[in-house]
């Protein structure tokens, strides 16, 4: 008895597993995704290839850029402050970030930059992640002067 329960709970396990796959055979507008069961749409759904970031640019004296580190522009992880630059422009609070962003290289005195921007970028996927720079257009939406740079 106990190899025909095996049997049946593998069985079981099995069809739990492949259950979400079903959803792939819909058409798009009628397929649900949830949990527990899930047919994992991030990995099999078509991407665009560009993105857009709103980030941080430092400016040395000499022009060079310097993508700036996420903790000037607030607390928490990287996705957390992401949404948070990308919120602040979208309200119209860019110049208010920037400020303290200058503020913050400022006081962390970050390698001789001395014009902070928040920026909007579009990239390449396929160029970025192999090292590339992948850039398309990049919008910027406000600067501030770091202070006694």
């Amino acid at each position: 008895m106990s190899k025909r329960a095996s049997l049946g709970m593998g069985a079981a396990l099995l069809g739990a597993m492949l259950w979400p796959a079903r959803q792939n055979w819909r058409p798009r507008e009628h397929r649900t995704d949830g949990f527990p069961l899930s047919y994992y749409p991030m990995f099999s759904a078509q991407r665009k290839q560009t993105g857009t970031v709103v980030h941080l640019v430092g400016i040395d004296a000499t022009g060079r850029r310097r993508v700036l580190h996420y903790s000037h522009a607030g607390t928490g992880g990287l996705n957390q402050v992401r949404r948070q630059l990308r919120k602040a422009v979208a309200t119209g609070r860019a110049e208010q970030v920037a400020r303290t962003v200058a503020h913050s290289v400022g006081r962390r005195g970050t390698r001789g930059v001395c014009e902070v921007r928040v920026v909007s970028g579009t990239y390449r996927y396929d160029e970025f992640f192999a090292g590339q720079p992948g850039c398309v257009r990049e919008a910027v939406h406000a600067s501030a002067s770091v202070p006694g740079s």
